[in-house]
């Protein structure tokens, strides 16, 4: 039966770990991250037309809605491996803040090209879905498998990992928007890569104490130093909320998230986070 009408969430991520392993040939470097799925989510829908349009618009007035945006590449890259030259109209409800190391712009590119697999009934397969998701970003690939995944390469290279037990964090995303490549070129590392070991341990377990002894990134310092407006965040955490396990910088920022004991921790140290008035609060439970 063909489908007309399709609506999806696009979910946000934060990297627990994330080591620079080297500088590549192609000018990126070789990553070790573990990244988790999360409950904050963008909202995408999509129509099927029967003409070859690709129509998309955001709610985000800030936002591209042409051949920048990785939601249009993702549909136009799909449009190209389709026998059948129909369209769509795409409209992205955008909540995730771009430019916070929060993959929104990949999971929302992911997100599109499951959606139009469906809607265009290609029938590609996770890996099919995946490998085109690698042509557009390296955090893509990541959103077509589980909760928690173990990337290297340029992110692209994901394998599965499994979840005991679920882990509550709040995120706090401060009004700065970072940008991805100035980060990198100020990445220095000396000495031996962490270890990413105690994560992996720890997301078996399901203990939050245990992952966070691991939490690590090494790109929080490269990003403080460009922004150095966001050195006082995790102080500020902390203080307002002394019971946080841990605090870290996901991706390449400016987003932070504080590991709390429980779901309970978790939402009044976000109520504390909110009444400060300085970013966007989230409480994020992540599991199976």
């Amino acid at each position: 039966m063909t489908i007309h009408h399709l609506e999806l969430l696009a979910p946000a991520k934060i990297n627990l770990f994330l080591e620079i392993l080297g500088k590549r040939a192609d000018g990126y470097h070789d990553l070790e991250t573990v990244m988790l799925r999360t409950d904050f989510c963008d909202h995408l829908s999509f129509d099927r037309l029967e003409t070859p349009e690709i129509i998309f618009t955001c709610s985000d007035p800030s936002l591209p809605t042409d051949e920048k945006n990785l939601v249009v590449r993702a549909a136009r890259l799909l449009q190209d491996r389709c026998l059948n030259k129909i369209g769509c109209r795409i409209h992205l409800d955008k909540k995730i803040p771009h430019g916070a190391g929060l993959g929104g712009g990949s999971s929302d590119a992911a997100t599109t090209i499951m959606g139009l697999n469906q809607l265009w009934d290609m029938g590609l397969s996770q890996q099919d879905m995946a490998a085109a998701g690698a042509c557009l970003g390296s955090d893509v690939a990541f959103f077509f498998y589980g909760s928690a995944g173990l990337c290297h390469g340029r992110g692209e290279i994901v394998s599965v990992l499994s979840l005991t037990g679920s882990f509550n964090f709040v995120l706090f995303c401060p009004s700065v928007h970072c940008g991805t490549a100035e980060i990198f070129r100020q990445v220095r590392r000396i000495g031996l890569p962490m270890d990413v070991a105690p994560v992996l341990a720890a997301l078996k377990s399901g203990d939050p104490s245990d992952l966070a002894a691991g939490l690590f990134n090494r790109l929080q310092e490269a990003t403080e130093s460009v922004k150095p407006e966001l050195k006082m965040v995790p102080e500020l955490m902390k203080r307002v909320q002394p019971q946080f396990l841990g605090v870290l910088m996901t991706g390449s920022g400016s987003a932070y998230f504080g590991l709390s004991t429980s779901r309970a921790a978790a939402d009044a140290a976000a109520v504390e986070l909110t009444g400060l008035g300085h970013g966007i609060v989230r409480v994020l439970t992540c599991g199976p």
